[in-house]
């Protein structure tokens, strides 16, 4: 895995100076440049932010290969992404979708700790949850929702979102991100989150409530 190549490689094919891109992503050109080389690890936040900013998924940053074809990952090939401060860790679990625009990954928060806040993605794009192990405080835009182990929850993922683990043993749950109509507004049915299936509203209990 070589990230910080990557990140060079894509800005460079956009034309787009360390200064342009710390401007686009509100990452310090300093820390950038301690990325591109190697000499830091990015955050899973601050890495989001920058794939954002260069109009890719972390997992394509992170050197994982499109294939058409049946593709097997043993669990000691994964593309892991480990966060240096939160110690949150994000396997990618799917290289064989994202010509589709789906990943398919797994996440790891330990206890106390979360992802910090992920910008924004594109119009249309999607996120589904199903917390696995432990417990999962889930914020979105001006709402968030309390998770437990069976819990699923989907959301417009167009406004800034972030994760936080508030028990005592780690919190596992898979991610769905589906950007595959991303650019397009979601339909009258899609358009707000759901916790187990269930629309959430502004009355909903406090599984999922206005902050």
């Amino acid at each position: 895995m070589n990230l910080g190549g990557n990140i060079r490689a894509r800005r460079s094919s956009l034309g787009l100076t360390l200064d342009a891109l710390s401007r686009r992503v509100g990452v310090s050109r300093a820390m950038l440049s301690d990325i591109e080389r190697g000499a830091k690890n990015p955050t899973v936040k601050v890495a989001s932010q920058i794939a954002e900013g260069l109009g890719c998924t972390v997992s394509q940053l992170l050197g994982e290969p499109a294939s058409g074809s049946p593709t097997l990952v043993r669990r000691d090939e994964r593309r892991v992404l480990v966060d240096p401060r939160s110690g949150v860790e994000r396997h990618l679990l799917s290289p064989a979708f994202q010509r589709r625009g789906i990943e398919v990954l797994w996440y790891v928060i330990p206890p106390g700790r979360g992802t910090g806040a992920f910008p924004p993605h594109r119009l249309g794009v999607e996120e589904h949850i199903t917390v696995v192990q432990g417990r999962l405080e889930c914020r979105f835009g001006s709402d968030e929702a309390g998770l437990a182990a069976g819990d699923s929850l989907f959301f417009p993922a167009d406004v800034e979102h972030d994760f936080h683990n508030p028990g005592p043993e780690p919190c596992h749950y898979f991610l769905i991100i589906d950007s595959s109509r991303a650019g397009a507004a979601p339909s009258p049915n899609e358009s707000s989150a759901q916790v187990a299936g269930r629309p959430r509203t502004r009355s909903t209990t406090s599984s999922a409530r206005p902050r």
